[in-house]
């Protein structure tokens, strides 16, 4: 797994996805909030795929996702009635294979500034520069949230699927948090995590991949736990 250098907080595991057995985690959950919410985790990639980190889907016209794409940018996309909705395209490669990269998203789309609306950080540092942007509408509702399929490690359309290693898996349904709820700084200044002490809210889960024969259970509490497939 990952582990913090400071010594004051260890990440004890981590998951392994192969690309190749089209490994997966999935859920579907009830209706909560779809404006507020937080997505938090650690990735090692290996192979430099189209990585999913997290994903709701319906079908081809209605879905959103959070990954890497195939120039090794990371991207938020997602479409509304077959309209691209959301595109934020980041300009910076992210191609190190022996490198842990920290993701956080948040989203919160009651915000009036567009640019507030999602906010991507990768090592506690905000991505202010896009090769792409397109923000939803103030008051809008995302698929994420929605009582349809989410997926960790692949799409929702059998494409997409992570080959590389996942860790410390955040959701917070509810709140758009700061990655310094996730990790902090270092004396060398080098991004490390830090234990998570907030709540979950409904649909919240963490993810810690402590149990080797259930790849998807939830440690919030909230026993949101999600099914592996190809594991």
């Amino acid at each position: 797994g990952a582990n913090s250098v400071s010594g004051g907080y260890e990440i004890s595991n981590s998951l392994r996805f192969n690309d190749d057995d089209s490994a997966y985690l999935s859920k579907t959950p009830n209706a909560s909030n779809r404006k507020t919410f937080t997505y938090s985790a650690w990735v090692k990639r290996t192979t430099q795929s189209q990585d999913t980190l997290f994903a709701a889907y319906t079908n081809d016209s209605n879905r959103l996702r959070i990954s890497f794409n195939g120039d090794h940018r990371f991207l938020i996309f997602g479409k509304d009635g077959g309209s691209t909705n959301i595109n934020l395209t980041c300009t910076p490669n992210f191609r190190d294979p022996s490198a842990w990269y920290h993701i956080m998203v948040a989203f919160d789309t009651t915000q009036s500034t567009e640019s507030n609306r999602i906010k991507a950080y990768v090592n506690g540092e905000q991505i202010t520069n896009f090769e792409a942007s397109t923000y939803p509408s103030q008051n809008y509702d995302t698929i994420i949230n929605s009582n349809t399929g989410h997926y960790i490690g692949q799409r929702g359309d059998s494409g997409g699927y992570i080959d590389g290693y996942l860790t410390e898996a955040h959701f917070i349904d509810g709140t758009a948090k700061s990655p310094t709820d996730f990790g902090e700084f270092d004396d060398n200044g080098v991004w490390i995590p830090i234990k998570y002490t907030g709540t979950y809210g409904n649909n919240g889960f963490f993810l810690e991949f402590q149990n080797t024969g259930d790849a998807g259970e939830d440690s919030s509490g909230n026993s949101n736990n999600f099914t592996g497939s190809g594991m």
